[in-house]
């Protein structure tokens, strides 16, 4: 029989309860881990890497537009290509027409935003995983159903979003969560014999 908290069997109503209060349980550890990681360790904030400039595309004309008859100018369309295909953001400058006269910046903001973003992710991504880990750890090794259900599947959700948030370096996941499926399994089966 599956014991409760205390030790009297648990069966029938009260065992229902506790599944349901356990899967209540781990939603709320969840979230609880979610919101702790997010205000402890905060992620970059793209109004700080790019604050007043767009973040694709240029700049907008903001005069009065006085005309469609604007040329087309290869030097400033070949530099605004070379501006792109590194990763930034072209700025443009215009004259009294609306017309675009010449690449005024090349802004790299949206660039070290990303790169910021990918340490970010990589980091949270370890964080999510080991607690995720501890968490599963935890549920093998306590008596009671009611924590169990709470920590088992809380862990396991976490060690999902972890990868599920770090798609940038596949390899270090795929590493990271195959070593920890190994160590689960290994301790469930030292647990379960």
């Amino acid at each position: 029989m599956v014991k409760g908290l205390g030790s009297k069997p648990l069966k029938g109503r009260n065992f229902a309860l506790t599944i349901l209060l356990g899967i209540f349980i781990a939603i709320m550890l969840i979230a609880l881990v979610n919101l702790t990681i997010s205000y402890v360790y905060e992620g970059p904030v793209y109004e700080e890497f790019c604050r007043g400039a767009l973040g694709f595309g240029a700049l907008p004309y903001t005069g009065e537009i006085k005309g469609t008859n604007c040329s087309f100018n290869k030097a400033v369309q070949d530099s605004a290509q070379s501006c792109m295909n590194d990763g930034n953001t072209p700025i443009y400058d215009y004259d009294n027409s609306g017309c675009i006269t010449a690449l005024k910046d090349c802004n790299d903001c949206q660039k070290r935003y990303d790169e910021a973003m990918k340490v970010y992710n990589k980091n949270s991504f370890y964080i999510f995983a080991l607690v995720g880990f501890i968490l599963i750890v935890a549920g093998l090794f306590v008596a009671p159903l009611l924590v169990q259900l709470a920590l088992l599947p809380a862990g396991a959700i976490l060690v999902i979003e972890a990868a599920m948030n770090n798609f940038d370096s596949k390899l270090s996941v795929i590493i990271v969560l195959a070593l920890l499926i190994v160590a689960a399994v290994y301790l469930a089966l030292k647990k379960l014999r």
